[in-house]
C-alpha cells in the first residue's frame, strides 16, 4: 500500500512540473498557425476570419515575450497566456465550422 501511495504522490509532481508548459507554448502556436493555413486551403476559413486569427495570435505572442523581458514569466502570465490560448483555439473551431465558406 505504501509503493502505491509513493508511485501516486510521484506520479502527481512528474505531471505538475511547469517546463513542459513553457516548451510547449510555441509548439502550440505553430499548431494553431498550420489550422489556420489548412483552413484557408480547404476553403472553410475566409480571409478576413484568418487575419482576425492571426491578430489574435499576434496579441499572445506579443505578451508572452513582454512577459519574457521583465524577467521570469509569473504562474498568472502562463495561466493568462494558456486561457488565451485555449480561446484561440476555440475561435479556429467556430471559424472553421461556421457557415461562411471561401469558394473556389
Amino acid at each position: 500500500m505504501r509503493i502505491l501511495t509513493s508511485l501516486v504522490v510521484a506520479l502527481f509532481l512528474a505531471t505538475s512540473m511547469s517546463p513542459v508548459l513553457a516548451t510547449s507554448v510555441p509548439k502550440r502556436q505553430q499548431k494553431q498557425e498550420r489550422r489556420i493555413e489548412r483552413g484557408i486551403k480547404n476553403g472553410k476559413i475566409t480571409p478576413k476570419e484568418a487575419q482576425h486569427l492571426r491578430d489574435q495570435q499576434a496579441t499572445i505572442s506579443v505578451e508572452r515575450e513582454l512577459a519574457k523581458r521583465e524577467g521570469k514569466i509569473t504562474p498568472r502570465e502562463r495561466a493568462q497566456e494558456q486561457h488565451d490560448l485555449n480561446a484561440l483555439n476555440k475561435d479556429i473551431y467556430r471559424k472553421k465550422h461556421n457557415k461562411r465558406r471561401v469558394y473556389q
